[in-house]
Protein backbone atom coordinates (compact mmCIF):
# COMPACT_ATOMS: atom_id res chain seq x y z
CA UNK A 1 0.00 0.00 0.00
CA UNK A 2 1.47 3.55 -1.05
CA UNK A 3 2.25 5.81 2.32
CA UNK A 4 0.48 8.47 0.62
CA UNK A 5 -3.06 6.09 0.72
CA UNK A 6 -3.10 5.87 4.65
CA UNK A 7 -5.56 7.88 6.31
CA UNK A 8 -4.08 11.09 8.37
CA UNK A 9 -4.05 10.25 11.80
CA UNK A 10 -5.50 12.50 14.70
CA UNK A 11 -3.53 15.30 14.13
CA UNK A 12 -3.02 15.57 11.04
CA UNK A 13 0.53 14.93 10.06
CA UNK A 14 2.06 11.49 9.02
CA UNK A 15 5.73 11.09 9.95
CA UNK A 16 8.16 10.51 6.70
CA UNK A 17 8.61 6.74 6.17
CA UNK A 18 11.82 6.08 7.06
CA UNK A 19 13.01 4.53 3.65
CA UNK A 20 12.25 7.59 1.87
CA UNK A 21 14.95 10.10 0.86
CA UNK A 22 15.46 13.49 1.30
CA UNK A 23 13.82 15.40 -1.63
CA UNK A 24 16.85 16.78 -4.16
CA UNK A 25 15.11 20.38 -4.05
CA UNK A 26 15.17 20.31 0.05
CA UNK A 27 18.78 18.84 -0.16
CA UNK A 28 19.95 21.75 -2.50
CA UNK A 29 18.43 24.22 -0.33
CA UNK A 30 20.46 22.49 2.68
CA UNK A 31 23.63 23.25 0.89
CA UNK A 32 22.98 26.70 0.12
CA UNK A 33 23.08 27.78 3.49
CA UNK A 34 26.78 28.83 4.98
CA UNK A 35 28.37 27.05 7.73
CA UNK A 36 29.07 30.00 10.01
CA UNK A 37 27.44 33.05 9.51
CA UNK A 38 30.01 35.61 8.03
CA UNK A 39 28.70 38.21 10.49
CA UNK A 40 29.74 36.58 13.39
CA UNK A 41 33.15 35.62 12.34
CA UNK A 42 33.62 39.02 11.26
CA UNK A 43 32.75 40.32 14.74
CA UNK A 44 34.52 37.82 16.08
CA UNK A 45 37.74 38.14 14.38
CA UNK A 46 37.79 41.89 14.98
CA UNK A 47 37.67 41.65 19.11
CA UNK A 48 40.28 38.73 18.83
CA UNK A 49 42.59 40.93 16.62
CA UNK A 50 41.75 43.78 18.94
CA UNK A 51 42.84 41.67 22.13
CA UNK A 52 46.08 40.61 20.25
CA UNK A 53 47.01 44.24 19.10
CA UNK A 54 45.30 45.34 22.81
CA UNK A 55 48.06 42.91 24.32
CA UNK A 56 51.03 42.80 21.90
CA UNK A 57 51.24 46.75 21.17
CA UNK A 58 49.41 48.86 23.37
CA UNK A 59 45.59 49.02 24.61
CA UNK A 60 45.05 52.64 22.39
CA UNK A 61 45.82 50.15 19.27
CA UNK A 62 43.17 47.70 20.71
CA UNK A 63 40.85 50.02 21.75
CA UNK A 64 40.47 51.74 18.23
CA UNK A 65 40.41 47.98 16.41
CA UNK A 66 37.08 47.47 18.98
CA UNK A 67 35.61 50.76 17.87
CA UNK A 68 36.42 49.83 14.18
CA UNK A 69 34.87 46.60 13.97
CA UNK A 70 31.86 48.27 15.54
CA UNK A 71 31.60 50.81 13.02
CA UNK A 72 31.96 47.98 10.35
CA UNK A 73 28.96 45.98 11.86
CA UNK A 74 27.01 49.20 11.86
CA UNK A 75 27.71 49.38 8.10
CA UNK A 76 27.00 46.01 7.15
CA UNK A 77 23.48 45.73 8.75
CA UNK A 78 22.74 49.03 7.35
CA UNK A 79 23.62 47.77 4.06
CA UNK A 80 22.14 44.36 4.15
CA UNK A 81 18.87 44.20 2.56
CA UNK A 82 17.83 41.49 4.81
CA UNK A 83 19.64 41.81 8.20
CA UNK A 84 23.13 39.66 8.93
CA UNK A 85 22.15 36.73 11.24
CA UNK A 86 23.94 38.11 14.29
CA UNK A 87 24.17 41.22 14.14
CA UNK A 88 20.07 42.11 14.20
CA UNK A 89 19.03 42.96 17.59
CA UNK A 90 16.22 45.47 16.88
CA UNK A 91 15.21 47.78 14.27
CA UNK A 92 17.43 48.62 11.67
CA UNK A 93 17.96 51.97 12.53
CA UNK A 94 18.15 51.42 16.22
CA UNK A 95 21.32 48.55 15.72
CA UNK A 96 23.24 51.19 13.26
CA UNK A 97 22.88 54.18 14.93
CA UNK A 98 24.12 51.29 18.75
CA UNK A 99 26.91 50.41 16.78
CA UNK A 100 28.08 53.75 14.79
CA UNK A 101 27.75 55.82 18.45
CA UNK A 102 29.57 52.89 20.53
CA UNK A 103 31.86 52.81 17.71
CA UNK A 104 32.54 57.05 17.60
CA UNK A 105 32.36 57.03 21.36
CA UNK A 106 34.62 54.21 22.24
CA UNK A 107 37.20 55.75 19.28
CA UNK A 108 37.36 59.21 20.79
CA UNK A 109 38.09 57.55 24.23
CA UNK A 110 40.71 55.50 22.89
CA UNK A 111 42.48 58.80 21.34
CA UNK A 112 41.96 61.00 24.53
CA UNK A 113 41.82 58.60 27.36
CA UNK A 114 45.10 58.73 29.14
CA UNK A 115 47.16 56.46 30.34
CA UNK A 116 46.57 54.27 27.19
CA UNK A 117 50.09 53.17 25.79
Amino acid sequence: MEPRALPDPPGGRRPAPKWHAVDAEHDETLRAVPGPERAIVTVLSGIVLAVVLGVLVGARLGTGVVALTLAVAGTWRATSATGPVGLVVRSRGFDVVLCWVAAVVIGVLALTAPGLS
